[in-house]
Order: structure tokens, then sequence, then C-alpha cells
């Protein structure tokens, strides 16, 4: 019986972990992905391409969302505070959006991608491998 137990238990954790690292991969492959669409257009590292791309208003709201809001909070970019802040109207709820992503930015991921970068989420840092990609912003 114990055993039986202690089996399940760490087929649990095994499955668990392989989840874990599976969704890891997909958010990097996302965020990579995003990242060479935007360094395509705009040259310099992928923070200034991710930036670039932020500030065209050739693109559809949507598409900035997505394309560099997004990108820009996973890479915990400090130099995209001040441009966030600026695009923020305190709707952390995204109320103001809702709907209407073809014509606004989203708010809500402006406030997610604000919390990511000034808050470290399990306390994650510039080299953990748990749940940093600032690595990437080169």
């Amino acid at each position: 019986m114990k055993r039986g137990l202690l089996k399940i238990g760490i087929s649990l954790i095994v499955i668990l972990f392989c989840f874990f690292l599976v969704i890891r991969t997909w958010i990097g492959h996302g965020i990579k992905e995003r990242i060479n669409s935007a360094k395509q257009q705009y040259s310099g590292t992928a923070e200034d391409a991710l930036l670039a791309y932020l500030s065209d208003t050739t693109h559809s709201p949507k598409s900035r969302t997505d394309v560099a809001i997004w990108s820009l909070g996973q890479i915990r970019s400090k130099k995209a505070l001040p441009i966030l802040y600026e695009l923020y109207k305190n709707d952390p709820e995204g109320k103001t959006c809702k709907g209407r992503h073809d014509s606004v930015l989203c708010q809500y991921e402006i406030h997610k991608a604000i919390v990511s970068i000034e808050h470290n989420w399990l306390g994650a840092k510039e080299k953990n491998w748990f749940g940093s990609w600032s690595k990437l912003k080169k």
C-alpha cells in the first residue's frame, strides 16, 4: 500500500515537472518568435526592437500589445517601464479596453507587464533559470 502511494506521488511530481518544462518551453518559443518579428523590422537589441515596435503606431494596437508589451514584460525590460507607465491608464482589469483591442492597447496586458518588470515573481532573478527571460534582451 505504501509503495503504491509512493509510486503515485512520484509519478505526479514527474508529471507536474514535465508540464512545467513544456509550458516554460512554449512561453520561451513565443518570446523568441515575437522578438524575431520585431527584429525583422527594427535594428538594435531585442529590447530596442520591441520598444520600436511598441512605439510604431502603424501596427495595430492588438499587435503592439501581443508582440511588444507582452514580450517586454516577459524579459523584464526596465527600459520599457517609462513608456508602459505613459500608456497605462490605471485599469488593472482592462475594463476600458474590453472588446476594443483593435482600437486601443490592452490595459490589462500593460498592467501585467509593469508588475512583471517591477516584481520578481517567485523570487526570480536575472540569472535564475526558473522565472526570468532577461537573457533574451540581447
